[in-house]
């Protein structure tokens, strides 16, 4: 991505044109500046896209995720409204999460504000320019409400697909004909005055009626806030957007179902007293009360705060050394209770050691990039527990074993060449020790991170888009030689190179000592291919480097009289968030009768993603795919999953309910990706996706799944994008 993206002072008559651009950048988290030196491989920052509000609301947006180090000191440095700078208490943000609290909007004008954060990682100051966009918009007009506007809804209810209780609905309405609604769209979902993700929570319909996924596995109990945002009109009027607020209350309720101390077990010296931290309860909190349903030994002094949930243990006690008291608990609230069986321990100890010694061996030295591990060269004393203490943002990528104090980075780690100090500290109920380590990380001659082949699409820079080639004949792939442009390779070092996986059929590809990429046929009319290439340094060294890219290759050429080209063909997106391809270039049809799908043969290709994640299609329940054909089914409450259909990426089976499916081609013909899908309990996809579309030329969505067969598309994930 680009460190630099500014963006021009604009006139108040662009201000259309303003809220795109913006969306836009932010849809793709383009944004950065190193205000210290600029580094293309290194830090990166990403809020959630654009933000509607109007008068009067209130409400806190998350910090941001990142890649790189862990950034501190957030500060926002500059405030537009439209492009031109302006002043306002409305927008604070916390110095230490980067999480921004928005308040006082009464007197906001309307337009579109960005905002620009700085904040330091790794010891270097960066600045993103207009990272953040907050859209404050006018007021709905009077006479508009929803009914009903609460809705209460049974979580049972909700999640059980047996269940056939109906769920209720609430619809958007007017009070007389004076107002026209033409558009409905949730603006943002809120609980706990946070801003959630809307994934597979609620929906609204052309018509203004609001309705809860039935199936969502991601939703939990609790009263979510639904903000609309409806463009209207009134008689003789232009039509105009505005924001309404507080539009419906939907409480999802439960008794309760799952409570968890962490840590559960708490060694407690003789005659001593303690206090358990509060549990973590998932379940509704209405009239929520806790109490003991049993302890063993029943003569052990244990009480609890009904409220907090908090279990205490009195001080002089009598209990005998090597008791063990056994604690279940009993929660309850407006719609239930459950039993939580021995959710609790204390063991008595004769005495617990303090912390008298505490150090690791210093210095500690390795090469950039390696994994590593460094443990206490000498720890004395009972349930000690470790933390670091202030970690400097550079050592982001270390962890540390809470209870034995190990400290660890995983190979491909991201800390820079140099030296740095942190301090551990080690904890029990009778002292603390902190202990200073010293770690050096030296360069590792074999160290790189990328290597591009470039384009032929006119896609500029290079950097930000997937190397890919699009050819119009046979003739063009085979005269294709493309070698490699750009790498951060050391020169002279030696490089093996090799083809790792391909869907490249009907003739055969060719890499060279050189990284270069060669054809021997293979010409099959609007096919998508990718070459997954992987660069080896140092092999078989402890410095050894391995890094994989994929390549493309779209052959163009009509199928049944029609071309369809996206520019760019390959869609790159993180997982987490999802995205949205360009809307392609359609040609030798009447577009108003053209319709496409995702049909079938969806193939995915591992890249860097975790090795359980193996290549191939849904029919192979080993396979990444199979999983997240398995989750659409989940979700759709379905008993079993139909690995050979379409429906897990196909909008047309999937119109009322968009955001269920893992991705689907727009009405408009742009891929949609839609957010937190492609994951299973191993991680996010790092990989391709290649899947048939087809289409029709009718304007009968009946002869899609029968029409034309195109693989016009690639998806990459890559949680970094």
């Amino acid at each position: 991505m680009p460190k630099t993206m500014i963006i021009k002072k604009i006139s108040m008559r662009s201000k259309l044109l303003y809220f795109y651009i913006v969306s836009a950048l932010l849809a793709f988290n383009i944004s950065c500046t190193d205000m210290d030196s600029l580094d293309n491989k290194g830090f990166q920052l990403y809020y959630s896209g654009v933000t509607d509000i109007g008068p009067s609301m209130s409400f806190n947006l998350n910090g941001p995720t990142y890649h790189g180090g862990k950034p501190s000191d957030f500060s926002i440095t500059n405030i537009k409204l439209d492009g031109n700078a302006v002043e306002t208490n409305s927008f604070t943000i916390d110095p230490t999460t980067g999480a921004i609290a928005i308040a006082n909007t009464n007197n906001l004008g309307i337009g579109l504000y960005t905002l620009t954060i700085s904040c330091i990682s790794n010891g270097k100051h960066y600045t993103f320019e207009d990272i953040v966009a907050i859209n404050m918009m006018r007021p709905i007009p009077k006479g508009i409400s929803v009914e009903p506007d609460m809705i209460e809804v049974s979580l049972e209810d909700l999640l059980d697909p047996d269940n056939t209780n109906e769920i209720t609905t609430a619809q958007v309405t007017t009070d007389g004909d004076h107002i026209t609604i033409r558009k409905y769209i949730i603006s943002s979902v809120r609980k706990n005055d946070v801003v959630v993700k809307n994934e597979g929570l609620f929906n609204i319909s052309s018509s203004g009626v609001i309705s809860l996924d039935k199936g969502a596995e991601n939703i939990q109990p609790g009263k979510y806030i639904i903000d609309l945002r409806l463009t209207t009109s009134a008689v003789d009027e232009e039509s105009q957007e505005g924001i309404f607020p507080d539009a419906l209350v939907v409480n999802i309720t439960s008794k309760p179902l799952a409570l968890t101390y962490t840590p559960n077990n708490a060694r407690v010296e003789f005659g001593s007293g303690a206090t358990s931290l509060a549990p973590v309860l998932i379940g509704s909190d209405e009239m929520l009360r806790y109490s003991i349903k049993s302890v063993t030994p029943a003569s052990a002094p244990v009480t609890m705060n009904e409220t907090t949930g908090e279990i205490s243990l009195s001080e002089n006690n009598d209990l005998p050394i090597g008791t063990q008291c056994e604690i279940s608990v009993t929660v309850m609230n407006q719609f239930g209770s459950a039993d939580f069986d021995n959710a609790y321990t204390i063991d008595i100890v004769a005495f617990i050691n303090p912390i008298e010694n505490f150090s690791y061996t210093t210095p500690n030295e390795f090469s950039q990039a390696l994994g590593f591990e460094i443990t206490p060269s000498e720890i004395d004393g009972d349930e000690v527990t470790f933390e670091f203490v202030d970690l400097p943002s550079g050592l982001a990528d270390l962890q540390i074993d809470r209870f034995t104090g190990k400290i660890t980075a995983e190979k491909g780690n991201k800390i820079a060449i140099g030296d740095y100090n942190m301090t551990v500290s080690a904890t029990n109920i009778k002292s603390e020790k902190r202990a200073t380590i010293n770690l050096r990380i030296k360069k590792n001659p074999y160290y790189f991170t990328y290597f591009r082949w470039g384009n032929n699409l006119n896609l500029s820079p290079a950097e930000n888009y997937a190397s890919q080639f699009r050819v119009q004949s046979s003739g063009n792939l085979l005269n294709l030689a493309i070698p490699v442009v750009d790498s951060d390779i050391p020169e002279g070092v030696e490089v093996d190179w090799r083809i790792v996986s391909t869907n490249f059929s009907g003739g055969s590809v060719a890499i060279d000592g050189e990284g270069a990429i060669t054809f021997n046929q293979g010409w099959i009319t609007s096919k998508t291919f990718v070459i997954v290439v992987e660069a080896t340094t140092g092999k078989g060294l402890p410095e050894e480097t391995v890094v994989r890219v994929p390549l493309f290759i779209h052959c163009s050429g009509a199928a049944a009289g029609v071309t369809i080209e996206y520019t760019p063909f390959v869609l790159q997106v993180n997982p987490r968030t999802g995205g949205h391809s360009a809307r392609p270039v359609v040609t030798g049809t009447n577009m108003d009768q053209f319709l496409m799908d995702y049909r079938r043969n969806f193939q995915y290709y591992n890249v860097n993603g975790p090795a359980s994640h193996l290549n191939g299609q849904p029919s192979n329940t080993r396979s990444f795919m199979y999983s997240i054909w398995k989750a659409y089914y989940d979700a759709v409450g379905s008993p079993s999953v139909n690995t050979g259909a379409r429906s897990p990426m196909s909008y047309l089976d999937n119109k009322t309910r968009t955001s269920v499916p893992a991705a689907y081609v727009n009405p408009d013909l742009s891929v949609i990706v839609n957010p937190d899908k492609w994951k299973d309990d191993n991680g996010y996809a790092n990989g391709v996706i290649i899947g048939q579309m087809t289409f029709a030329t009718n304007g009968n969505e009946g002869s899609v799944g029968s029409g034309t067969q195109v693989f016009p598309l690639a998806i990459w994930f890559d949680t970094n994008f």
